[in-house]
């Protein structure tokens, strides 16, 4: 059977050479395509072909060095067989729920928002989540240490990041000890995501308090999409080996399951020498999830997982014991075990509106270290209901509720008070879609009414506008308030941060306290943004913020005094948590999408980022205004290339460059990954992974926290085998 037909020929000219199309760009952009049907005898000499390819991978090296800007634009729907077939055009409709909560196409979308689809995490080479979210504009994703991450959007980044609101099919992963998100309890199989939805501004009128500067809603696929076997496994220097296996089938006759098991076992990290450090980590997770039809108007889903790790820290100080005057370091081994189980019912009514009932409950079983010991359940329920009123309104509206009780165990270092907590969270919420000119411009109203237990209410309205003057502009603004509320850290932690001899014999102990009266932070946000098409080829979104900051947290000396439990009798110097701090940030984003050829498309963008952060005139903080201006870069460039090779070859490489943080002595970094895979027929995926070429090992973050040592990421080449069948 031969791949080439070549009925009417036509040449023409690409970068100074003759290139040959029609078929021959058919078969050698989508080769699995062309296998399947029976072709003419070739015209042409195999060569040919080969060179044509040869001048596309000298152009995608060519313009990784280059070219200033481009960005990305997928369809998750698109096969990835016929993703060359595909114009920017169809893929720029792809549709969203994270912004309204129902689903829009992103023309109608009035926010800053990013879409990470299947395809890209297939060709991307990552194998965790915050690798994946890498390749999104105006997000900083830096890695600690092998198993700890600072992720933010649009400033204020740490261990911690309390200004993100992080989601895994509607279930909320934000963590309310700390106000921020573990990401290494959130190993997914990455073959089940159907697509990533990045929000980078306030969505808190749809999604409550602590989603502030962003929001981010990981979207897996129903069961009916992941029917039959799958099996992946790989190895290399950093990733000492990964497997997992999944199987998906029928469940009667209006039905489908899965289930899915994995496991990897990641090798330490690097110190500032290049020497190993004992930051390794391994993890044993797995899962299920059922998808019914009930009826014609009724669909339920369940699923549930559960997951067990070990993780090994390397040398970090802490206190043994108030007699010794100096901290002391030592390896430790941390434990992480939890799971969750959600529940889903949508119901559709016969005029066209819809209901869905959403319950979880999520549990910490153990989550440790040498300072501490976390045990949380939380369970939450919520009700929303999507309707169209009149021609013009579309209405969104809900209730929610959600109970959180913890559990701790400290130690000298670092305990809470009181030692078990629990709190409630009520909300409602509604926004209305009004379509002010026949599918031109529409604007939105909403707002969400929360009532906590450490503030009470808290009111978080927005207006949105956006304008479509053609299908291929897209114009838009949006005003919002947000709010973060407190964390049990900041109510209750007590951290002793440094022991030091006093005159006399005595022992001095600087002392992290939390404050009953710490508010809550909020934010009011001005963006506006422009999407635009000029042709089928290429297409460009530009995203640009003010956000004005109040009620920040700062830290505040208080009082000293004695005390004399634990022993011996020692001075403490108090710091406390306090809102004496606001300010502003601002910036833009750029991306831009450009497919050179059907079997080529480049992607980047380009980020910038300014912070001005103050303090009021009854603060005595010293600190917190340069740790918050440097914990995040100014400039963030990237660029991607995606290339269809023949015989079933892909060759994929990103760039990233990466602006210092000033506070933290972290230089700017350039990190190169690459990928190249041949497909073995339509079962099986062979593929060679490089990721931080251009560096033996850099550092990404400097750690503020004692429980945590900065480690430097390293050069690492993994091989990968994935079969389906």
């Amino acid at each position: 059977m031969k791949l080439l037909e070549f009925k009417k020929m036509k040449i023409t000219k690409c970068s100074g050479r003759p290139v040959l199309r029609r078929a021959s760009i058919r078969a050698a952009c989508d080769p699995v395509n062309s296998a399947h049907h029976d072709a003419a005898p070739a015209k042409a000499k195999p060569k040919s072909r080969l060179a044509r390819c040869s001048t596309n991978l000298s152009m995608a090296l060519c313009a990784l060095m280059l070219i200033p800007f481009t960005a990305r634009a997928q369809d998750q729907k698109v096969p990835s067989s016929d993703l060359t077939e595909v114009s920017l055009e169809d893929l720029m409709n792809t549709k969203v729920t994270s912004v309204s909560r129902k689903e829009q196409k992103m023309s109608k979308v009035a926010a800053a928002i990013y879409v990470i689809t299947q395809e890209d995490i297939r060709r991307s080479g990552a194998t965790n989540i915050p690798d994946l979210l890498r390749m999104v504009p105006g997000l900083d994703v830096a890695q600690i240490d092998g198993s700890t991450w600072a992720i933010s959007s649009r400033g204020f980044n740490g261990q911690f990041a309390n200004k993100l609101l992080v989601m895994i099919d509607g279930r909320t992963v934000y963590d309310p000890l700390h106000s921020g998100v573990y990401w290494d309890a959130q190993s997914l199989l990455l073959e089940d995501i159907d697509r990533i939805e990045v929000i980078r501004g306030p969505g808190g009128t749809i999604w409550g308090a602590n989603a502030v500067n962003g929001v981010i809603n990981i979207i897996t696929k129903s069961a009916g999409e992941t029917q039959g076997a799958l099996i992946t496994a790989g190895s290399g220097n950093q990733q000492a080996g990964f497997s997992s296996v999944r199987y998906g089938g029928k469940l009667g006759s209006q039905g489908n399951y899965r289930v899915f098991g994995q496991y990897f076992d990641q090798a330490s990290m690097f110190d500032p020498s290049g020497l190993d450090l004992t930051d390794g980590w391994h993890q044993l997770h797995g899962g299920f999830r059922t998808d019914s039809k009930l009826s014609d108007h009724d669909d339920l889903t369940m699923e549930g997982d559960a997951y067990g790790g070990i993780e090994h820290e390397p040398e970090a100080a802490q206190l043994v014991s108030l007699s010794l005057p100096y901290p002391q370091t030592e390896n430790d081994i941390g434990h992480d075990d939890g799971g969750d189980i959600l529940g889903r019912w949508e119901h559709t009514f016969h005029g066209g509106s819809q209901t869905t009932l959403q319950a979880y409950f999520d549990r910490i079983v153990r989550r440790d270290n040498y300072q501490m010991q976390e045990y949380r359940d939380i369970f939450d329920i919520d009700f929303q209901h999507n309707l169209t009123l009149g021609r013009r309104h579309e209405i969104v509206w809900g209730v929610g509720y959600r109970y959180n009780t913890d559990r701790t165990t400290g130690t000298i270092d670092i305990s809470y008070n009181p030692i078990q907590f629990s709190t409630s969270l009520f909300s409602t919420f509604v926004q209305d879609e009004i379509q002010l000119v026949s599918n031109r411009l529409w604007l939105t109203l909403g707002t969400k009414v929360e009532h906590n237990g450490y503030t009470g209410f808290e009111v978080e309205p927005n207006v949105r506008l956006a304008w479509t003057p053609n299908p291929r502009q897209t114009l838009w603004a949006a005003i919002s308030r947000a709010a973060r509320t407190p964390a049990r850290a900041d109510r209750g932690l007590s951290a002793d941060l440094a022991t030091f001899p006093l005159p006399g014999g005595e022992l001095g102990v600087l002392d992290l306290l939390g404050s009953p009266n710490t508010g809550s932070e909020n934010l009011l946000a001005y963006e506006a943004g422009y999407r635009w098409q000029p042709g089928k080829r290429l297409s460009l979104d530009l995203a640009t913020f003010y956000n004005s900051y109040g009620n920040l947290q700062s830290t505040e000396p208080d009082t000293p005094f004695f005390e004399s439990t634990p022993p011996p009798t020692h001075l403490v110097i108090p710091l406390r948590h306090a809102n004496n701090m606001y300010g502003l940030t601002y910036g833009a984003e750029a991306s831009v999408s450009w497919k050179v050829t059907k079997c080529w498309t480049l992607d980047s963008s380009y980020s910038l980022l300014k912070e001005a952060m103050h303090l009021t005139k009854t603060s005595h903080d010293t600190s917190i205004v340069v740790v918050e201006e440097g914990s995040s870069p100014r400039n963030q460039f990237q660029i991607h290339s995606k290339l269809n090779l023949p015989k079933r070859f892909e060759f994929d490489t990103s760039l990233y460059s990466v602006g210092r943080l000033d506070i933290e002595g972290v230089p700017s970094y350039t990190r190169l990954d690459t990928r190249i895979s041949w497909r073995l027929g339509e079962s099986i995926e062979l593929s060679l992974n490089g990721q931080n070429l251009l560096d033996n090992h850099h550092l990404e973050f400097e750690a503020t926290s004692q429980s945590v040592e900065s480690t430097e990421v390293k050069r690492s080449v993994y091989g990968k085998i994935t079969w389906r069948f």
